[in-house]
């Protein structure tokens, strides 16, 4: 975690897009029937994310309604999720008069400034965001680019006066070296760059990005490459584009594309709620700023996903170019979206497509995998781990990964009923990290549940437990080993304890009533048995389960 997003994560806890009073007030009575039902086409469209339809029926109301504050307050969230921005201005607009605009308004008539140059209207929209509060840690950052952009004033002493917040500084350093390039000083730029670039954390990746891509326009290739050293998925494809003489263009060099940088810069670091509508309207104005931008493009591909909008979130993802440094994460986010979606195998194309392309990474390969995993074709994913594995033996980078490709290799063997060749690939994994406690524990138990070398097993689950020791899963292998070498009074507390910490769990509760059964207690027993049966997912061990808590106990219903 960077400085700024460890910083956002503290800062920004407070509701930067706090609800208006205007959207508590009930809606105006709507006399004209017609009115009515466009308004209702716009609350059922906007439930049902049909956006554009929303969008088209709140003009209606809202030209018919200018001064009904809760409509335009409805029309002006529809509208920004829409990226309808007529209609979003002519609904802050509506606000505005009613005193009831939210923080996020004024930063929306401030990037309308921005593209239109206009630069009184930008001071009037900072003036009024500072009124506000919301955004104080912005407004200095944003005032340094208007004055840079308009000519009116210095931008480097704005950013240097003292403001008493670490994160409008952190947001200020980072934004020194895009005003420098803005301002033609690109020798300053890249010194600024590079110091970021070696500070702690690495520095922004776009700011990298931009960087790199106007030294390169200027015809310094080398300088460019310095700026772009680390493993990043985007920092790794702009250095081969620039390596390979290919342009390397990461958006605007303008106003609006460093405020658009900045608008993506803290959105990203405040994701922790992907259904935040505080990081969708920032995605939603820094591509209204700069579409050129392809980190805005992706990051709000991903959002709108976050909130039902699927469809457009892939579309926006598909305009992302393959010449793009962006290319890999608007793939990604593509493969996410149709996997969320239960599209496994259009996701499965495309990871595979990326997987075989030149640039693929490790976490490519291993992607596709955890598809075939998810499709139930465990050999077709035992062998794209393998492929993992290949390419991790003759890195020396990725030696402290090896052991995790071997537990999902041999994961994927079990899985699939390969237990002659799954049993070496976890032993494999378990050599690599004997002090790793996921693959003691699947070691163990997948022996456990063949009955295989129990008493091996249980020292293997042991171990882990005592690396481990608060693990629900780790916990119950450890019962349930105890459970199969016959200390059923072992068994039980340790069984509990698992049952307590993961209480929805149909394996848990099952076999904590195998051991009450054991030790006599049979009401509990059953009262386990009847809570694996209501919580399986597996309709084999549903019946198995409501099987015992009907008619007891018998060997051939003993848990796995």
């Amino acid at each position: 975690m960077d400085r700024i997003t460890r910083i956002c994560s503290v800062s920004l806890g407070l509701a930067l897009l706090a609800s208006s009073g205007a959207e508590a007030k009930r809606v105006t009575t709507v006399d004209s029937p017609s009115l009515l039902q466009a308004y209702a086409r716009a609350r059922l469209a906007g439930a049902d994310g049909a956006l554009d339809a929303a969008s088209r029926a709140y003009s209606t109301v809202l030209a018919a309604r200018p001064d009904d504050a809760a409509i335009a307050a409805r029309a002006y969230r529809q509208a920004i999720i829409a990226g309808d921005f007529p209609l979003a201005l002519k609904a802050a607009a509506a606000l505005d008069k009613a005193g009831a605009l939210p923080a996020d308004g004024q930063l929306l008539y401030l990037s309308q400034a921005l593209k239109e140059k206009d630069w009184p209207a930008a001071n009037a929209a900072l003036v009024a965001l500072g009124k506000d509060g919301s955004f104080d840690f912005l407004i200095p950052v944003l005032r340094a680019w208007v004055a840079q952009a308009s000519g009116q004033g210095d931008p480097f002493a704005i950013l240097d006066a003292p403001t008493g917040s670490a994160l409008t500084s952190a947001l200020g350093s980072e934004q020194r070296a895009l005003l420098l390039i803005a301002s033609g000083r690109l020798n300053e730029a890249a010194t600024v760059a590079q110091a970021q670039a070696l500070a702690s954390g690495g520095g922004s990746a776009a700011l990298k990005l931009t960087a790199a891509s106007a030294l390169q326009a200027a015809g310094r290739r080398d300088a460019a490459l310095m700026l772009l050293r680390g493993d990043e998925a985007e920092i790794t494809a702009a250095r081969a584009l620039v390596q390979a003489g290919k342009p390397l263009t990461v958006g605007s060099l303008d106003a609006a594309g460093g405020v658009a940088s900045l608008l993506v810069r803290v959105g990203e670091a405040i994701q922790s709620d992907p259904r935040s509508p505080v990081g969708l309207t920032l995605a939603r104005l820094a591509h209204y700023l700069d579409p050129s931008n392809d980190g805005a493009t992706v990051m709000l591909a991903r959002l709108l996903a976050n909130v039902g909008q699927s469809d457009r979130g892939l579309e926006l993802a598909g305009t992302v170019g393959a010449g793009s440094p962006y290319a890999g994460a608007a793939i990604d986010t593509r493969v996410g979206i149709l996997t969320a979606l239960d599209r496994r195998e259009d996701a499965l194309a495309l990871a595979r497509a990326k997987s075989d392309s030149s640039t693929a990474t490790l976490a490519d390969m291993v992607r596709v995998g955890d598809l075939l995993e998810a499709l139930d074709r465990h050999a077709e994913a035992a062998q794209a781990y393998d492929r993992a594995i290949a390419v991790a033996e003759k890195t020396p980078d990725m030696a402290d990964k090896l052991w995790s490709l071997w537990l999902l290799r041999g994961s994927a063997l079990d899985q699939g009923g390969n237990w002659a060749e799954a049993k070496p690939a976890l032993e494999k994994a378990v050599k690599l990290a004997p002090l790793q406690p996921v693959a003691l524990n699947y070691l163990g138990y997948a022996q456990l549940e063949r009955r295989e070398n129990v008493k091996a097993a249980l020292a293997l689950i042991e171990r882990a437990s005592q690396l481990k020791p608060d693990d629900p899963a780790i916990t119950d292998s450890l019962g349930w080993a105890h459970y199969l070498v016959g200390d059923v009074a072992k068994a039980i507390p340790a069984l509990e304890k698992a049952v307590r910490g993961q209480p929805e769990d149909a394996t848990l509760n099952e076999h904590l009533g195998d051991a009450y059964w054991a030790a006599g207690r049979k009401y509990e027993a059953r009262y386990a048995w009847n809570a694996a049966a209501v919580l399986a997912d597996n309709a084999d061990v549903a019946a198995r389960a409501r099987a015992k808590a009907e008619d007891g106990f018998s060997p051939a219903l003993a848990a796995r």
